[in-house]
Order: structure tokens, then sequence, then C-alpha cells
């Protein structure tokens, strides 16, 4: 037995909506079905509901969180004429808004609505090439984001915290700064100075990131991430991107690497990161065996900066730490493939992998075209990874020959997830696997003229190996 949960996302280009002047925006709908759905809806009803929802607003002058407030309620309202009541859990309408007049910068506004009509709404400004007085003077691209507290009714301005923001940024008084003394000095400061800012009574928390470019001392793009609010303690994560290391397994193989820590709640003294960076540098670019999977690689390397968390000048820093390793395709695995190995302070491991086909015709709706990404949720604390390839042969032959050409792609992400769990013992993957999900991105076609995702994540509770049939389909 499995649990099976399904999400779909269509995604709506340079969508004219008569606020504020006419403005146009990029709109995201994601639909959270309810778990083990058997009969999927049509998403068509829905995404002609939104598009026309949006082009005939009748109010000029709302606000975006005001827009998108009132459509995911009145999809939840319509959901019976629109063939989906009992079908979700939640919907979200996403707006992203580029710059113009009065506010110059990136604007992204979304809305979640349960199917009992409890509402969550957020918000994200993104300022570029910012530059930060800080370590010489640095440029950085920032992002605000917002949470509001569930059911709000009346929306703050966005403009006060924007220039706000804007303004702490360039004229940031500390030039000795880590970026994560930045980050978090700006959230705690918008915390209190919500009633200044017109947030009081309106936040639930506020998250900032800033993006460096490379620099002298640390020559990878590096982000600093700081989400803090009013009633819990503040969490920090940073980030490190390197690009195109050479790792010498598997007959010499490039990669990206991404390396996050998780540091603890409330931390005021930021160890420097270029001490691990240049550890995970040195640890893939001599790594001693050459047979090794990915999997095993990025296990080892996490569990080795755990292991020198003292000397790297992190011990008690950090509640876990990831890296990522993003391999391109090549000899017997032919598709982009990622590692990503976690682990605790406490030394706890998760593994996750990912694997990602491009362009697959798929025998549905006439022979449709997708991208396909299937991920992998590893066992805590495997020591023995099963091969990928069995799994990317399977995967690919199943959705080239899918059996059922009137099916949706719900069902076939659905059938596949399944299918791979009950074909476990086959593929190398029993005793392995906590959950798989897979991912189909189709293109615009007649029915759907926008890009449409299903993903589909079964978790595994019992694993049997019954093949599934066509008629099981």
């Amino acid at each position: 037995m499995a649990t099976f949960d399904q999400t779909l996302r269509v995604e709506i280009e340079n969508l004219g909506v008569p606020v504020q002047g006419g403005t146009v925006s990029d709109v995201v709908l994601r639909i959270d079905q309810v778990n083990d759905l058997e009969n999927f809806p049509d998403i068509i009803p829905v995404t002609n509901f939104v598009k026309q929802f949006l082009t005939n607003y009748p109010n000029p002058n709302d606000f975006y969180q005001n827009i998108n407030n009132y459509l995911t309620e009145a999809i939840v309202n319509n959901a019976q004429t629109l063939g989906i009541a009992g079908t979700f859990d939640s919907l979200s309408v996403e707006l992203l808004r580029e710059p113009f007049g009065v506010l110059s910068y990136p604007f992204v506004s979304q809305s979640i609505q349960t199917a009992t009509g409890n509402s969550d709404q957020l918000v994200k400004l993104q300022f570029q090439d910012l530059l930060i007085p800080v370590q010489g003077g640095t440029v950085a691209d920032a992002t605000i984001n917002i949470n509001h507290v569930d059911n709000l009714d009346t929306f703050p301005d966005i403009i006060p915290l924007a220039d706000f923001a804007k303004d702490f940024l360039t004229n940031y008084p500390n030039p000795n700064d880590f970026y994560q003394d930045i980050t978090t000095n700006l959230t705690s400061t918008i915390l209190n100075n919500a009633q200044v800012l017109g947030l009081a009574g309106a936040v639930d928390s506020v998250s900032v990131e800033l993006e460096r470019s490379p620099g002298s001392a640390l020559s990878d793009p590096f982000f600093s991430t700081s989400i803090g609010s009013l009633t819990s303690s503040s969490d920090q994560v940073v980030r490190v991107e390197i690009e195109n290391l050479g790792v010498p397994v598997q007959g010499g193989t490039v990669s990206d690497v991404v390396l996050r820590i998780d540091q603890v709640n409330d931390l005021e003294n930021f160890p420097d990161i270029i001490p691990v960076t240049n550890f995970v540098k040195q640890f893939l670019t001599n790594y001693p065996n050459p047979n090794d999977f990915y999997q095993n690689i990025n296990n080892y390397l996490t569990e080795a900066i755990v292991n020198n968390a003292q000397t790297l000048g992190i011990a008690g820093t950090f509640d876990s730490l990831s890296v990522e390793l993003l391999r391109e395709p090549f000899g017997v695995l032919s598709y982009p493939f990622v590692s990503q190995s976690i682990q605790t302070a406490t030394g706890n491991s998760d593994q996750l992998v990912k694997l990602q086909f491009q362009d697959l015709l798929i025998p549905v709706q006439g022979g449709t075209v997708a991208d396909a990404t299937i991920n992998i949720n590893h066992v805590d604390n495997l020591d023995t990874f099963p091969d990928i390839i069995p799994l990317a042969d399977f995967a690919k032959d199943f959705l080239t020959n899918y059996p059922n050409p009137n099916d949706f792609y719900q069902d076939i992400t659905t059938n596949l997830t399944s299918t791979i769990l009950n074909n476990a013992q086959v593929l190398g993957l029993a005793g392995a696997v906590d959950s798989v999900s897979v991912e189909l991105e189709r293109s615009p076609g007649s029915a759907l003229s926008d890009p449409f995702f299903s993903t589909s994540t079964a978790i595994a509770a019992q694993l049997s190996n019954n093949v599934l049939t066509d008629q099981a389909f």
C-alpha cells in the first residue's frame, strides 16, 4: 500500500489585467488534489475561469493581493460548476507583475485557499543589482518575502516596505558584517518597524534573501536567507553554488555543486563560509574512488563536513547541511542527474536523487511532448545505494509506450509512481525508498494553450512486486 498525492500547475504568460492603469502579469495556478484521488477532473475549465476573471477584473484600483485573494475564493465557491468539488485540498494563484510606475521592482502576490475556505497570502519583492557598502562594496540581488496572517481581508500597501528595505541595504552601516548579519538585521528591523510600515497585525513572518555575485575571497555565487517572525525564533540558511567542478569518477565528470547550511536558530555570531567551501572543492576534486556512485560521494562528503565541523569553524552553528551534485548526461546515463545528501549535526543522513528526461513523446491525447522528472527519496541512513540506470530505463520505456491514449497526465504520473513502487524489487530499490515522485511538464497544446505540470508523489507504506497490468490503469 502507498499514499498518493497529486499536484497540478498551469503557467499563463503575459495576461493583461485591468488594474493600476493596466498591467501585464504571468499567472501560476496550482491545485493540490486530495490524496489517493482516482478520477481526475479536467483542468481546462479552471484555467479558463482564471483567465476570464483576471482579464475582466472590475476594480482598477485594487492591490494584486486583493485580486488573487478574490480569485482563489471564487474558484472555491464555484468548485461544483468547475468540476473540481471534492477533488482538492487547496489551490493557489500567483501573480508575477513586472516593474512599473510607483513600484519599480518585480513583485509577486500569491493567495492560497483551502477547500474549507481558509486563506493565506504571500508577497515577494525583488531588487536587482543593489550596491551594499560591505566588504569593500558588493553588488547583490535581494528578495523580501512577507507571509501575511491567515484570512486577512485588508492588505497593506507594499511600497513603504519596498522603499524601507532598499534604503536599509544601500545605506548599511557596518562594512565588516557578513551577509548573514545583514539579512538577519533587516528581517528583525522590518518586524520592529511593523507599525510604521503599515504591517502591524498583518504579518506572520518575514524573510530576506541576498544573492551576492562572486568576489575575490569567495569566487562562487553566495546566498544568505534569514527568516523571522514576532512569535518564534529566527532561522538562517546559507548557500554556495559551485559551477563546473571536475570530479574524478566514472572516467572524469563535471558537476555543478550546491552547498546548503541550515544554521541553528537565533545564531548571533556567524561562521565564515569560505573554509567549508574550500573543503568541499578539495574533497570532490581529489575524490579517491573512481567507480563510486554520486550518491556515495556526497554522502561521504556531508559526513566528512560534520566530522570536521570543529576544524572548519562551524561546530555548534548548524542544524543540518546538504550537498547537491548536478551531473550532466554522459555515457551509460544519458540524462541530467542530481544527487543530494542531507546530514544533521547529530549524524542522521537522508539521500535524494533526481532524473530528468527532456522532450519525451508520450502517446496520449494525439501524441504529446513532455519533460519528465523522477525523484527518489531514499530511507534515512542508507549505506549502499542502488544503481539508478534500471530505474531510468524503466521510466523512459513506461512513458514512451504508455498504453492508454485518452488518459490525463495526472493518470500517467500516478500510474508511473505506483508502478515504480510495485517493481521496487526488480529495479533494485526494495528497502531503499521512502517516496517516489514523478512530474510531467507538457508543452502547450490545442486544448490547453499554456504550459501544464502534473506531479504525483507516492509514499511507500508497504511494497509489493505485482506489476500493474494495462487493465489496472
